[in-house]
């Protein structure tokens, strides 16, 4: 019982990233008692064990590794979280989270699905808004209004505290985004930029690095999967760089930016099988047909906003596991991007511009009826 208990002392302090001395202070001992303890060289009085485990948010009985149930109840509160989520009901699911939590109050993966929850709230109740700033050729986030969102507020803090946990690598890249679009919308530059200055530079992701790096049979998958992942990434930043700015969104500069992104896209997926990045051009094109619309031209806009229902349509047959098949990305396996899903509402929103007589067009159209429906 004794190696049990110093070694569980251990590793919860380690996983909390405590120190010896912040324990010590709690419980009114010494540091080198605690170290004694982690040592296997004593062990902490009896009176002193419902203290430790409230410290680390425990039983007792788990203290001494009897951590069978709890886990098992862990797991049944993320799988039904997981199941709430399927039926996007954020009020149940946050209620629902919030309880678990009060029951696991350092599980950072009920903690990240709070966070989650609380994001979608969030954009139930304020939509962030590009607006052109007076003077600016810019577009800007409505921060100051979106600044006094409740949820995004507590998801910030969440995310933040999700980060300083050992949690995987997917998780922590996700975690990241998230945090960056709301510091984003919020108007949180200052610490927007402090985390994208943490990460690594472009030139040392493993995609890169691995495309470089590879000699052996595996070459052709690495390299496939830099291509991708290179190509999302050129496919967000071009397009924010476009959309963003008036004199680009509105000119036919901006249109031939985003076309060219479009044909690069065509050129790697040169055999028309697009995967999940039909996702992507569906965007393209729907930025494109905005474009075409502050150009006055309308029956090209119509024809871009059709070629973006394609790429919709495409995209709903994708399963996540369809492999590439054009000759550039034909290996590639394990790369799948980070996307913001399409649905009926953009499209919706896009056909607002639209002169009547297109939009009925577009409607009464049978091959996109199971959009509009």
């Amino acid at each position: 019982m004794q190696i049990k208990l110093g070694e569980k002392i251990k590793e919860l302090r380690q996983r909390d990233k405590r120190k010896q001395e912040d324990l010590a202070v709690v419980l009114g001992v010494t540091n080198q008692a605690v170290s004694r303890w982690e040592a296997n060289g004593g062990y902490p009085d009896i009176e002193m064990l419902p203290a430790i485990a409230n410290y680390f948010h425990i039983t007792i009985d788990e203290l001494f590794g009897y951590d069978g149930d709890r886990q098992a109840r862990l797991q049944s509160y993320i799988e039904q979280a997981d199941q709430i989520c399927k039926h996007q009901n954020n009020t149940s699911l946050v209620d629902f989270l919030r309880n678990a939590i009060s029951e696991f109050p350092s599980e950072w993966q009920l903690q990240y699905r709070l966070a989650n929850a609380l994001v979608s709230m969030g954009y139930q109740k304020s939509e962030p808004h590009a607006i052109v700033t007076r003077g600016s050729h810019y577009f800007q986030y409505n921060t100051e209004y979106n600044a006094q969102n409740e949820c995004w507020k507590e998801a910030i803090s969440l995310f933040e505290e999700i980060l300083k946990k050992e949690i995987d690598d997917d998780s922590r890249t996700s975690v990241i985004f998230s945090l960056m679009w709301l510091y984003s919308w919020m108007g949180d530059w200052k610490n927007a930029e402090k985390t994208a200055l943490s990460q690594s530079p472009v030139r040392v992701s493993r995609e890169v690095l691995l495309a470089d790096t590879t000699k052996d049979e595996k070459s052709e998958e690495y390299r496939g999967e830099a291509i991708l992942a290179l190509m999302h990434e050129l496919y967000k930043v071009l397009r924010t760089a476009v959309m963003i700015k008036h004199s680009l969104s509105h000119s036919q500069a901006g249109l031939d930016a985003l076309l060219a992104v479009v044909r690069l896209y065509d050129s790697i997926f040169a055999d028309g099988n697009c995967g999940i990045f039909h996702n992507d051009i569906c965007m393209l094109y729907l930025n494109c047909s905005s474009i075409a619309l502050h150009l006055n031209d309308s029956e090209r806009a119509l024809n871009y906003y059709e070629i973006a229902l394609e790429h919709f349509l495409a995209f709903k047959q994708v399963q996540k596991s369809s492999p590439f098949t054009a000759p550039l990305v034909d290996k590639a396996k394990n790369y799948r991007p980070s996307i913001v899903l399409l649905d009926r509402e953009w499209f919706e929103e896009h056909m607002q511009s639209f002169p009547g007589e297109f939009v009925d067009a577009i409607k009464s159209n049978p091959k996109y009826a199971s959009i509009f429906a």
